[in-house]
């Protein structure tokens, strides 16, 4: 059997249930057709496990007496109408409500103690038991199939208030498994587990190590861990685990968002977190007070959710939308700023649209990071769209094979076309906007590329959009950025720049007028012993240009050096109440040149010295996080200005050699 068999089964059984008086809410045959398919899938376990066993010569006691077994009632044509409705009311869901004496037949006993809808006709019901007797659970080689089922479901039901809820795909989820490789002895988290597919996947991972008595113990009830919010959801979850194994998966019904995430106790982290958060979702101001950042976007509440759940020296993998890596409002910037300076982001596989059918244009990323220092440099990976299309669909989905050179990227560094670095200081520089785009692009124009090509664009100019109207937010509400009173700096900047002495400079840099640092292309002096070194975090400047730009900030290590020995360097001191990008960009504002100006001296050239500098009026921001918000959009919004040129020309010239492709057509028709 097919999953798509399966998914037509599971349709016409709804379609009976939606006809039943006490079924026609979307939530009610929910419920009432996953206890069904549990006892279907379950018995079809047991029957494996007693046929095991007589081949090992050993005896298997099912966990569930005979006379309540599927097989024996389900199967059983006599048993119809209100006989039926009877025997499942008054015998069959008391006795495993009280099922006891194991920790998974406890389970069981919990699950069905939370069941209550039975339909009113025993001649409906009697059909949708046929109906679900004849999946052939043996045949459906697929540890996705209960998560499969779960979607189709939700697809049946947008109305019953579960958009925005869907499965991950299971080439999805093996490859994030595989790459965090969680192992026995640690605890899996998935904070919203829907149908469990995460912990399911984790699970399968780890099993064949799983020998010993005491590691199955370990491995059945304090392992695998889920929260969800919906009733359903929570329970499918719990019995998708316990159909693979987990006698005793610790999965719990509750609004994830509603614990207080700014206090977590050591207790209460876990080792592994794999998780799919819902997103583009909306939340209360009660619940955004249990987070550092607060906000009313879901997904960024999640992603604080998780970086207050991992333990230390714990990895963690989570699917985000695009949004997540460059909006600039000040609870995205600094939950960022947050992610890159307290954890190890180690990589972003950035996917392609349609990877989730159900939200076809939604562009996601899955992030990886650990808790286990701060990030150095992080591996980008661009899964590539299918060959000549846009986007991966419900027809052509997406594959394995496709994730494969992702993986052997964040597992063994071995790159292909689609890999690159992005080093720290250059986060740092960009304001810490992940939004990196595949620097390979530019060098991909063939035909069956345009439609990527112009999707790519495509988004450039959406993200543009959106950065833009960030900033024409912040200016309709300026009263966010508050500015405190101007003082002189004198006790916050430092002098810097040690002279080079008996030392032999390697490296020599200028500051353009611009403000930007540069490799000296000029004629050195023969004496280099008065030259100023340049350190990162060292502004730099010209005494005779400051007045027209020519300032720069030193942000990394590559753009260190020696400077002319008649250069000003100095640094902010470690108590300055504002950084160094909120310096630099009032020192080259026109309020800040006014200041210089009035501070510079000479008659005939003008110069500005350190002392100079030390008078300078600066006003102190008021909220240091808004205004560091503030200036990563505009360092966000310079990198894609820079990079739309190239992701124009390059999908126009893509869109190019496929107007002139005569292959597109026999190609369409294959």
């Amino acid at each position: 059997m097919t999953l798509s068999e399966l998914q037509s089964k599971i349709k016409s059984a709804s379609d009976r249930m939606r006809a039943d008086d006490n079924t026609k809410n979307a939530l009610k045959y929910l419920e009432q057709l996953t206890w069904l398919l549990f006892l279907k899938v379950f018995d079809s376990l047991e029957e494996n496990r007693e046929l095991v066993a007589e081949i090992d010569g050993t005896t298997y006691r099912p966990l569930i007496r005979r006379e309540f077994r599927w097989a024996t009632w389900a199967r059983n044509r006599d048993l119809t109408g209100d006989a039926l409705i009877e025997f499942v009311t008054e015998q069959l869901l008391p006795y495993l409500r009280e099922l006891s004496g194991s920790s998974r037949a406890e389970r069981v006993g919990a699950i069905f103690g939370e069941i209550r809808t039975v339909m009113k006709s025993g001649y409906s019901l009697k059909e949708v038991v046929n109906i679900v007797d004849s999946i052939d659970f043996h045949a459906l080689d697929n540890h996705h199939a209960m998560s499969v089922i779960y979607e189709s479901l939700l697809a049946q039901t947008a109305d019953a208030g579960w958009s925005g809820e869907f499965y991950t795909p299971r080439p999805v989820v093996e490859a994030m498994v595989r790459i965090v490789n969680p192992t026995l002895g640690e605890t899996v988290y998935d904070p919203c587990s829907g149908s469990a597919g995460f912990l399911v996947g984790s699970a399968e991972h780890m099993a064949p190590d799983t020998k010993t008595t005491e590691q199955r113990a370990t491995f059945n009830s304090k392992t695998f861990f889920g929260q969800e919010s919906g009733e359903i959801a929570a329970l499918v979850g719990t019995m998708n685990l316990i159909l693979h194994g987990v006698e005793d998966p610790q999965v719990v019904r509750r609004n994830t968002l509603e614990q207080d995430a700014r206090n977590v106790a050591p207790s209460q982290q876990f080792s592994v977190i794999l998780t799919n958060p819902p997103f583009g979702g909306t939340e209360n101001p009660q619940v955004q007070q249990n987070f550092p950042s607060k906000s009313a976007a879901t997904e960024l509440l999640f992603l604080q959710h998780c970086m207050a759940k991992l333990r230390d020296g714990g990895r963690a993998a989570i699917v985000l939308p695009d949004g997540i890596l460059y909006r600039t409002e000040t609870a995205f910037s600094t939950v960022r700023r947050r992610l890159i300076n307290e954890f190890n982001v180690t990589a972003i596989v950035r996917l392609p649209t349609g990877v989730f059918p159900t939200a076809p244009d939604t562009r996601t990323n899955i992030i990886f990071f650990g808790k286990n220092g701060r990030t150095e440099t992080i591996r980008y990976y661009q899964v590539p769209a299918p060959p000549g299309k846009r986007s991966y669909s419900k027809t052509n989905p997406i594959t394995a094979d496709v994730l494969k050179g992702a993986e052997a990227w964040l597992t063994e560094g071995m790159a292909d076309d689609c890999a690159w670095e992005v080093a720290y200081d250059a986060l740092v520089e960009s304001g810490f906007d992940l939004d990196i785009p595949w620097p390979n692009a530019a060098l991909v124009t063939g035909a069956d590329t345009a439609g990527e090509r112009i999707e790519g664009l495509h988004t450039r100019l959406g993200v543009m959009v959106e950065l833009t109207q960030a900033l024409a937010t912040a200016h309709s509400s300026m009263e966010r950025f508050p500015l405190a009173e101007a003082r002189p700096i004198g006790d916050w900047v430092v002098e810097a720049g040690p002279r080079a002495g008996d030392q032999l400079p390697e490296r020599y840099v200028g500051v353009s007028n611009t403000g930007g640092l540069a490799p000296f292309k000029g004629k050195t002096a023969k004496d280099t012993s008065r030259y100023r070194e340049l350190r990162p975090g060292d502004f730099v400047y010209n005494p005779m240009r400051v007045n027209v730009g020519s300032i720069a900030l030193c942000r990394r290590e590559d753009e260190a050096g020696w400077v002319s020995p008649d250069y000003v360097v100095f640094r902010l001191a470690d108590d300055t109440p504002f950084d160094e990008e909120y310096l630099l960009m009032f020192l080259k504002s026109e309020q800040g040149r006014a200041e210089i100006e009035r501070e510079s001296r000479g008659a005939v050239r003008r110069r500005l010295y350190f002392d100079g500098v030390k008078k300078l009026n600066v006003p102190v921001p008021g909220d240091r996080e808004s205004w560091s918000a503030l200036i990563a959009s505009f360092a966000s919004i310079r990198r894609h200005l820079r990079e739309l040129p190239t992701a124009a020309f390059g999908a126009l010239a893509a869109f190019e050699s496929a107007v002139f492709d005569t292959d597109r057509e026999s190609s369409s028709n294959s």
